[in-house]
């Protein structure tokens, strides 16, 4: 038996599956699990190293770029423990040659388990199909200390987070899913997500997230869960994250989520500019955005969607297109000011290196940012990035962030629309990466 502690940093605001999912295949290998999560957790240096030293196997999980940041972080603090370190999720390749510890990604509870158990060579991505075991969440804090969903009427309410899939169907070549699992869509399986369900909801969630990267990957499973925790659980609501190609493709879903307590999905929009959106591969056009919000709003669910406003394909046109689509949709509210001055991120693996080195953007590559360097061929547009991520951190309104936009582009800014304040449901947690 080995003595495993599992160290989370950031998953986007709720109780980390990370922890949860990887923790409850060990045990029921006979291991000894720890945990930590940084994010809600104040643990000193002294109180992380004591943990450490009593570890046989460390894993701090990467599912995101952020998290791997932050993981970074931790690892340093956690001096002479570099062969114990395991760095585990979508985010660990980048980490491989910092000699802060190893790095496995693809379905890495297996490969957790296996090096718990002495497997010295179980560094290769490995991609089962069967079930997952129901994730162990009693070693992490309570679901009160995590983001909470907000109603229509603004009333809070404690949420839990689940994912009926592991990888995604798509190739999208800005998503960190593509490098690792190239396609690959893998079921968690019907009865451990509906019992993960049930025990969130035992410890009081009212709420839940399916936080897959696109919940219609698999849609008779999707609307399976959906029946089954809505039967289990009246009154519990949900939320999902969907593709605007696959919003269309299933319209005919739409009515039937809002009837079983589906409240609001978020869809990656990225992007008003036809050209780009073939770039990042995503499967739709700008003139299907127009047509998702419709049939949302038809089946009266709120639609939140999130934007890669900066990209060395992005043109001073595209970025006011983008702006002026935001307002006269009156996505205003649905629209965080960090999304407006968000910049694209180049791992070492993305396949969008290679097209970037050819139209000479890279500059260089920041290691410990774990992402390429890049500068635009209109200079404004660098400079624009940096001043509207300032305005965002300083919370600026989004009259704000337009003005200072046509000020640096040197174009006249149009009339504001009015746009009334209306409250859409959503987590208090704002997406991010």
């Amino acid at each position: 038996m080995a003595r495993v502690l599992l160290i989370s940093t950031y998953e986007q605001g709720h109780q980390p599956l990370g922890i949860a999912a990887p923790a409850a295949a060990l045990i029921a290998a006979g291991h000894e699990v720890a945990a930590l999560d940084l994010a809600v957790e104040s643990v000193s240096s002294e109180r992380l190293n004591a943990a450490a030293s009593e570890a046989d196997l460390i894993g701090i999980s990467t599912p995101m770029h952020t998290a791997a940041r932050l993981g970074i972080r931790v690892a340093r603090q956690l001096e002479g423990f570099s062969d114990r370190i395991v760095f585990y999720g979508l985010a660990a390749n980048s980490l491989r040659n910092l000699g802060l510890g190893r790095a496995i990604s693809g379905d890495t509870d297996l490969q957790l388990v296996r090096l718990a158990g002495g497997d010295s060579a179980a560094d290769a991505p490995v991609f089962d199909r069967d079930p997952r075991t129901v994730p162990e969440r009693s070693i992490l804090p309570p679901l009160d200390r995590y983001a909470q969903y907000r109603d229509a009427d603004g009333g809070s309410h404690i949420a839990g987070y689940v994912e009926a899939t592991r990888g995604c169907a798509h190739r999208c070549t800005h998503c960190p899913l593509t490098p690792i699992y190239a396609g690959r869509l893998r079921l968690n399986g019907a009865e451990t997500v509906l019992a993960d369900i049930d025990q969130q909801v035992a410890a009081g969630a009212e709420h839940i997230t399916f936080g897959d990267p696109d919940f219609l990957n698999a849609p008779e499973l999707a609307m399976d869960l959906l029946c089954g925790a809505s039967e289990a659980h009246p009154g519990v609501t949900f939320d999902a994250t969907i593709k605007v190609e696959h919003l269309i493709e299933h319209q005919n879903l739409l009515p039937e989520m809002t009837s079983l307590g589906v409240t609001f999905i978020t869809s990656a929009f990225e992007s008003v500019d036809d050209r780009l959106l073939e770039v990042l591969d995503k499967g739709h056009t700008a003139a299907d955005l127009d047509l998702a919000l419709e049939l949302t709003t038809q089946a009266e669910i709120a639609l939140r969607p999130t934007w890669l406003p900066f990209t060395p394909w992005t043109s001073a046109t595209d970025y006011l297109a983008l702006l002026n689509f935001i307002e006269t949709r009156r996505l205003v509210d649905l629209t965080p000011p960090v999304q407006l001055g968000l910049r694209l991120l180049v791992p070492s693996d993305s396949p969008l290196v290679e097209p970037m080195r050819e139209m000479d953007s890279l500059v260089s590559y920041d290691t410990d940012g774990l992402t390429w360097n890049w500068r635009h061929a209109d200079p404004r547009m660098d400079a624009l990035q940096a001043q509207i991520a300032a305005l965002a951190e300083r919370q600026a309104s989004f009259t704000q962030i337009k003005s200072a936009a046509c000020q640096a582009l040197d174009v006249e800014p149009w009339p504001d629309l009015p746009a009334p304040h209306v409250h859409r449901p959503g987590l208090t947690e704002d997406w991010f990466c």
